[in-house]
């Protein structure tokens, strides 16, 4: 891992923060920092994500540079390649894959085509990729983390964290992953309501933690905002953060399964509950996908899809 010690980045269009990549332009920005798209001497292009550090505790820090190099070492087309990562005085630097958007991006592409909600077909196609790579980390060990831990879990699934390119879908930010043997003692807890499982409120997550944060967001997405209860201020293990009654009948034992406070009820794998929840949406796979990224130069196909396509749920 490449370290600039005391060196200062600069983040612009234009300049060289890691040799061999120059800015381009500025894909988003959040809490965690910014995010940009670099340009490599062939032409090729990546993502940067610039991880702001000065908040963080040097121990945490040295923590998500073991997961993602142990990362690296992975390979599933559905989730994100790292090609490396850096630090400066400032900066934790992840170069990646540079996707073409995330679920929310699409939602609101669907929404500027007169559709409110993604139809539920299109989002199980892809919400299915994201079931094969989280039951792919579900059975992996790295030796980052403890050697006796049956898998890994990503502890923070929403639609932002599920980036799109060309059709594929790809899990990314990784900052929170961990083993589901880790086990924390007081309040401490990982993830982002209203996504994170009840487990992750006690201290440890389990093989179905990433299930529970599926379901949330496969509501969401093609239900509403409207389906979601309002965040509870106060502290404490969140409530079930679905309006269930806003689901057909078909749907409402699934989810309800799927968001069971007792992970041992949800469903075996991911890739089950959403096998369970393509049956009860009556939602079958797409035979042609739309080509809906990059997302503001396919309306006129979305919009064709957004037309044939069967109604999300209401």
């Amino acid at each position: 891992m490449p370290i600039f010690g005391g060196t200062v980045i600069v983040i612009l269009a234009g300049t060289e923060p890691i040799p061999g990549l120059i800015l381009t332009q500025k894909l988003g920005a959040g809490s965690f920092g910014e995010v940009w798209e670099a340009q490599k001497a062939d032409g090729s292009r990546v993502a940067l994500k610039f991880q702001n550090t000065r908040q963080r505790h040097r121990l945490q820090i040295q923590s998500e540079i073991r997961v993602l190099n142990g990362l690296r070492e992975l390979s599933h087309p559905n989730i994100i390649q790292f090609f490396g990562v850096h630090a400066s005085s400032h900066y934790l630097i992840l170069s990646m894959e540079r996707a073409d958007g995330n679920l929310l991006d699409l939602r609101n592409a669907y929404r500027e085509e007169g559709l409110k909600n993604l139809p539920a077909d299109h989002a199980l196609d892809l919400l299915e990729q994201a079931a094969q790579a989280l039951d792919f980390l579900a059975d992996q060990k790295l030796e980052c983390f403890n050697a006796a831990s049956p898998g890994l879990q990503h502890c923070d699934i929403k639609p932002t964290n599920l980036l799109i390119l060309g059709d594929t879908m790809k899990v990314a930010d990784f900052g929170l992953c961990t083993s589901t043997s880790w086990k924390t003692h007081g309040n401490a807890w990982r993830g982002t309501l209203p996504y994170a499982a009840p487990e992750l409120f006690r201290g440890q997550a389990s093989k179905h933690t990433d299930q529970y944060a599926l379901a949330v967001t496969f509501c969401e997405l093609c239900i509403g905002q409207s389906c979601l209860y309002p965040l509870d201020p106060k502290p404490g293990p969140p409530k079930m953060p679905i309006d269930l009654t806003k689901l057909r009948n078909s749907e409402f034992r699934i989810i309800a399964r799927a968001l069971s406070p007792n992970y041992t009820d949800r469903y075996p794998s991911c890739q089950e509950f959403i096998s369970a929840l393509r049956k009860g949406s009556q939602a079958p796979r797409t035979k042609q996908r739309v080509p809906v990224v990059p997302l503001g130069q396919h309306r006129g196909a979305l919009g064709q899809r957004c037309s044939s396509a069967p109604r999300a749920i209401q």
